[in-house]
């Protein structure tokens, strides 16, 4: 027998976080739907739809009608170490293709989740689960952008904090 102790899961350590994720995902993402840990995801999740446009300046006129689809479709799986480790965020749809999981310009990990952060000190414990959503649905629309031939790699600040790629969002129509 041993002395070890039993695995804690996340949330049973942290149960504040937890409520404070539902919370604000609730008002950001109210598409999204909360995912109870299973044997597959113990940690547990979410699934479901990020908003087109969830930033904090005018979207560009037009866009939804060129993204009918609108968000990102996806799945955030927790891990065990989260909050001090983010979460992985795996696009359903759009679903990145293989060839676009081995080259860096995608953002997109081999394994099919999302690579959001240049380092893994960008993200801090205490920050909302949210800004790895906002990136998230910033990268649905630069991923579009390159699909449409528009840009040929993704940029290293992204959409959420940079209005450079506002205009070509619509002129694209991607």
């Amino acid at each position: 027998m041993s002395n070890r102790p039993s695995p804690v899961a996340w949330f049973e350590d942290d149960p504040h976080r937890l409520l404070r994720d539902r919370e604000e995902i609730g008002q950001f993402a109210p598409e999204l739907r909360f995912v109870e840990p299973t044997t597959a995801a113990p940690g547990g999740g979410w699934v479901g739809k990020l908003p087109l446009w969830p930033f904090d300046r005018t979207a560009p006129a037009g866009l939804e009608s060129h993204y009918q689809d609108g968000g990102l479709e996806l799945v955030v799986n927790y891990g065990p170490a989260y909050p001090m480790v983010p979460p992985d965020l795996w696009p359903t749809n759009p679903y990145p293709e293989i060839e676009e999981r081995s080259q860096a310009v995608w953002h997109v990990l081999p394994s099919g989740a999302l690579c959001l952060l240049q380092s893994v000190g960008q993200w801090h414990p205490e920050a909302s689960i949210t800004q790895m959503l906002m990136k998230a649905a910033g990268w649905r629309l630069e991923y579009a952008l390159m699909k449409a031939g528009r840009l040929e790699r993704m940029t290293e600040s992204g959409i959420v904090s940079n209005a450079g790629l506002d205009a070509l969002l619509v002129e694209a129509g991607a």
